[in-house]
């Protein structure tokens, strides 16, 4: 087992670089120079049985997606296990019948560090047109057609003990979303000066949630101003709320290049493009803008 060792007054100490795991059974080996092992064994901590995890939220929330939405986010109360995702979640068509072939099965599951985010791609061969699985499958989503999105409650968390209950999101697939965000399109409301109230963004359309977390910021046009960040309204949302009142003068909305929409269309950059369109024309690096607003 990896882990470290430390003399610690007339003690031995050991301390795994992993916790150890429950319901397991453990043999501790000390070998003197020149005399007999000592052994010891134990158990690791108890196994959990209580059901506590649960599934917080899927994003997009929105319940219309365009039909080349390229991601979802699974978000869990606690960490939870790996290498069980595909077991537990499917997709399911207007008669009730699992759709094949939907999403890009990875087997090194796309988690975040806590193992609470859970990232699903649509497979993208199918979201690019004239490429061999769009051509024989079509879309993973269908313009008009409803789907069901089902997680079982079987499902592990990290403790080994499965959700406290399934889940289910029903949408319907609108219509493909093929244009850049652009930001000149944005309603920016700036707030009062000598307030606290919140700048205002409004994009017109639902944006990747996880995105929004970390492209968007606020500067002065020196220094970037300290605050807190809130997504609302289906994701089509973004305000920030100043550590301190807002002083009159001119200011910056930053947005940097990897901002997405559903499609993962970035500024200036198509995630999709007709193969007989002009390569040349869409293959530009990602820009990111600025967008002045004016506080008084």
């Amino acid at each position: 087992m990896a882990g470290s060792y430390s003399v610690e007054g007339d003690l031995l100490v050991f301390r795994p670089q992993f916790p150890l795991s429950a319901g397991t059974r453990y043999r501790a080996v000390f070998q003197t120079p020149g005399g007999a092992p000592v052994q010891a064994m134990f158990d690791g901590p108890p196994r959990a049985t209580v059901r506590t995890t649960k599934i917080e939220h899927v994003y997009p929330s929105t319940d219309v997606l365009p039909s080349n939405d390229l991601k979802m986010y699974v978000y869990f109360s606690a960490p939870m296990s790996r290498g069980e995702a595909w077991e537990h979640i499917h997709m399911l068509g207007e008669d009730g019948k699992e759709v094949p072939y939907e999403f890009l099965v990875l087997k090194q599951e796309l988690w975040d560090a806590n193992n609470q985010r859970l990232t699903i791609w649509f497979d993208p061969g199918r979201i690019k047109r004239g490429l061999t699985g769009n051509l024989k499958l079509g879309a993973p989503i269908e313009e008009g057609k409803h789907y069901t999105l089902v997680i079982d409650r079987g499902w592990h968390d990290a403790r080994g003990v499965p959700l406290v209950a399934g889940y289910k999101k029903i949408f319907r697939g609108g219509p493909s979303d093929r244009m850049s965000p652009d930001p000149k399109q944005w309603t920016v409301t700036p707030p009062k000066a000598g307030t606290s109230e919140p700048l205002v963004v409004d994009f017109g359309e639902p944006m990747d949630y996880v995105g929004l977390q970390k492209t968007l910021s606020v500067s002065d046009g020196h220094n970037q101003i300290a605050g807190t960040e809130a997504v609302s309204h289906l994701e089509s949302r973004w305000s920030f709320t100043p550590r301190q009142p807002w002083p009159a003068g001119n200011y910056q909305l930053v947005v940097d290049g990897a901002l997405e929409d559903l499609a993962a269309n970035k500024i200036g950059q198509l995630f999709d493009m007709d193969l007989f369109e002009k390569v040349t024309e869409h293959y530009d690096a990602p820009k990111g803008a600025t967008v002045p607003f004016s506080i008084r």
